[in-house]
């Protein structure tokens, strides 16, 4: 955040979020080499954490038919298209190339928020976490988002400018500029490697 020191990045307080990096949201724009070069830099984050370690956190949505909105209300919630990253689809699975681990921890939603009716605030508690370096998807939605209902518990986001993607250069640029002004940090993965490496 401006005028603010930076976070105390360390292994006993910190975890790293994946947030949504699904086949029905990335699997098209893989061919692109931005988003090739960021999910190679999302791998080297995921193997160091591993490797120290640090807590590696998945997020993913679920359409479950089970779990849609009221009836009376749908028309007005529901995004238009054909329902994306339904239960049990491939769609629904993290990208081949950042596959949860043995150890790995992986939140289901049903709604945009990690936090929403999830075990995800409970787990960071137990595990004396209070600072998110987040990578993935989408910016100006999801992990914006994210970052807002974490500031809200008292909790630390940094959103990594480079592991990190919208559907345009515009969107990403005005969502990276609220994370750093009003909810977080915005950072590089190399900053934060090297202040886990420390």
């Amino acid at each position: 955040m401006k005028d603010a020191p930076l976070p105390p990045i360390g292994r006993s307080n910190t975890a790293l979020v994946l947030h949504d990096m699904q086949n029905d949201f990335i699997k098209a724009s893989l061919s692109r080499p931005e988003m090739q070069a960021g999910v190679k830099r999302t791998k080297a984050l995921i193997d160091l954490a591993r490797s120290l370690p640090v807590p590696v956190i998945y997020t993913r949505v679920e359409s479950d038919p089970a779990m849609t909105f009221p009836p009376e209300r749908a028309s007005y919630l529901r995004r238009s298209g054909p329902p994306i990253c339904v239960k049990g689809s491939a769609g629904a699975e993290v990208i081949d190339e950042l596959k949860p681990a043995a150890g790995d921890y992986v939140i289901t939603k049903v709604r945009s928020s990690a936090f929403h009716e999830t075990k995800f605030e409970t787990l960071l508690r137990v595990k004396g976490i209070w600072i998110l370096v987040v990578a993935g998807g989408s910016t100006n939605w999801g992990v914006e988002w994210l970052a807002r209902d974490a500031k809200s518990r008292d909790i630390v986001t940094v959103a990594l400018r480079d592991c990190t993607y919208s559907a345009t250069p515009e969107a990403q640029a005005a969502s990276l500029a609220n994370i750093d002004d009003f909810l977080g940090y915005v950072m590089t993965s190399g900053e934060v490697v090297e202040m886990l490496k420390r």
